[in-house]
């Protein structure tokens, strides 16, 4: 019995550190990409208001999906108004 208990403990264990690694990944992988989608808008506000989400990845050399995610969960960049698929600092 106490051999079944250890190792339920250690799976458990286990699955939690396994867990934790990941969300730090993802949240250091985004930070990343945030940074140098944020990087470039802020360059490139003197020749656009706002840039495509096509225009961003090629700067950054994020993938588009990527892009198009990181913008839209950064409480730093917003969505254009005036243009579809288009990006830009946050007020």
């Amino acid at each position: 019995m106490n051999e079944i208990t250890i190792a339920i403990i250690v799976a458990i264990t286990v699955a939690v550190i396994f867990g934790i690694k990941l969300w730090v990944h993802w949240i250091l992988r985004f930070k990343m990409d945030e940074s140098a989608i944020l990087n470039y808008l802020k360059t490139s506000m003197g020749e656009f208001e706002h840039c495509s989400i096509a225009v961003i990845s090629e700067k950054t050399d994020i993938s588009t999906n990527r892009v198009a995610i990181v913008c839209s969960k950064s409480k730093l960049i917003q969505k254009s108004p005036e243009e579809k698929e288009s990006w830009r600092l946050k007020v």
